[in-house]
């Protein structure tokens, strides 16, 4: 899918800070936990938006349906500031938003930039389920990945691992 320079280097991120929510350090899945944290402090977060914006949009993950793919595309190619990138209040009617994202929606409004972080929230979400190439692992695929991994491949990455920690000052693991 063609982006925009901004939604290229944006959309990387988005999908790193998604896979981020997905596990934790035990390999558990919880994705929809750490998604409901992010929705209770949208408050807290939307700060953020003028700076990372990808941390606080990752809370309106599966908000949103999208009605028209061509407008979409268009979002998806423009940049904030762009006389075509569209107004929230264009885009919504557009979409179909889930009712647990309208308070989230209503707060962003209130906040500078609210309108196009809005935006671009969407349209994150839209590259994130339509470009295969930027769409997170399932949580399923993943274990599968993890599961199949030869042994060598996990030897190369504890050694690094251990490489990497000693650089840092950190007494080197047994090996």
């Amino acid at each position: 899918m063609k982006k925009s320079p901004y939604f290229s280097d944006l959309i990387k991120n988005y999908i790193d800070e998604v896979d981020d929510l997905v596990t934790d350090s035990e390999g558990k899945s919880v994705l929809q936990k750490r998604l409901n944290e992010k929705r209770r402090e949208i408050d807290a977060i939307l700060p953020m938006i003028e700076f990372s914006p990808e941390m606080v949009a990752v809370a309106f993950y599966g908000a949103f349906d999208f009605n028209s793919t061509e407008v979409m595309q268009q979002v998806v190619l423009s940049e904030p500031g762009d006389s075509a990138f569209f107004a929230w209040s264009e885009l919504e009617s557009e979409l179909t938003v889930s009712s647990w994202a309208r308070p989230l929606i209503e707060s962003s409004l209130k906040v500078d930039g609210g309108d196009a972080f809005l935006v671009t929230t969407a349209a994150l979400e839209f590259m994130r389920g339509k470009d295969s190439a930027s769409a997170p692992m399932r949580e399923s695929e993943q274990e599968e990945d993890d599961e199949n991994r030869d042994e060598d491949g996990m030897d190369d990455l504890n050694e690094a691992g251990a490489d990497w920690l000693a650089e840092q000052g950190f007494d080197p693991l047994d090996r």
